[in-house]
């Protein structure tokens, strides 16, 4: 079924489209927008997840804010902020910060570089590609780091009011991770990548046949 698409609004089957860059594919039914190819996807995603990975880094390394109040001062990290729901005993608000905000956001960089590095620089297949890719997509709707960035900012403004607050390195560097992730992830464009990976297997059975 690789040949076919069927329309999300009206189930519509019909061949699978072959577009050109830039290039828009509609439903013959009712219009629908089907899929796109936008230039250099796949090649756009990997750039701006490595831009995230280095701005992550940067935002768990630096602080992201400093609070002064009658002369004590406190910084936080990223980081601290998920053990400080420990700290005060609520464990689920806890976890969900650490897997949402954290943890989530990681491995789904990680697994992006394992799988489009070796396809565009190398044109080869890294093993569980097919797993990793189904995975990768279904974690992509969990990304609420734009969700968590907003929050904070919101509580910000209002503690403002209260305390001395600076920003630091930390939540510029974290702003600029959620601009390059939501970016990336925009990017990944799933019909383009599911063609694109076949494309790399039958240019591997190609070469072992030369072979």
């Amino acid at each position: 079924m690789r040949n076919f698409i069927a329309c999300e609004h009206c189930d519509l089957l019909m061949e699978y489209p072959i577009l050109n860059h830039a290039q828009q594919a509609h439903c013959k039914r009712c219009g629908n927008h089907l899929m796109s190819r936008p230039k250099h996807s796949l090649q756009l995603t990997l750039s701006f997840i490595t831009a995230s990975i280095i701005l992550f880094m940067a935002a768990n390394f630096f602080p992201m804010i400093s609070a002064e109040q009658a002369g004590f001062k406190n910084q936080m990290r990223l980081l601290e902020a998920a053990y400080a729901f420990f700290v005060h005993g609520e464990w689920l608000l806890g976890f969900i910060v650490l897997c949402v905000v954290l943890l989530l956001p990681f491995i789904l960089m990680l697994l992006l570089v394992y799988l489009l590095l070796p396809m565009i620089f190398y044109r080869i297949l890294l093993p569980k590609t097919n797993f990793v890719a189904r995975l990768v997509f279904s974690l992509q709707k969990w990304s609420m780091v734009d969700v968590y960035l907003v929050a904070m900012l919101a509580s910000l403004t209002k503690l403002t009011s209260m305390v001395t607050i600076e920003l630091g390195v930390g939540i510029w560097a974290y702003i600029g991770f959620s601009l390059c992730l939501s970016a990336a992830l925009a990017n990944l464009d799933r019909q383009r990548f599911w063609r694109y990976l076949d494309k790399i297997k039958c240019h591997q059975i190609l070469k072992q046949q030369k072979m």
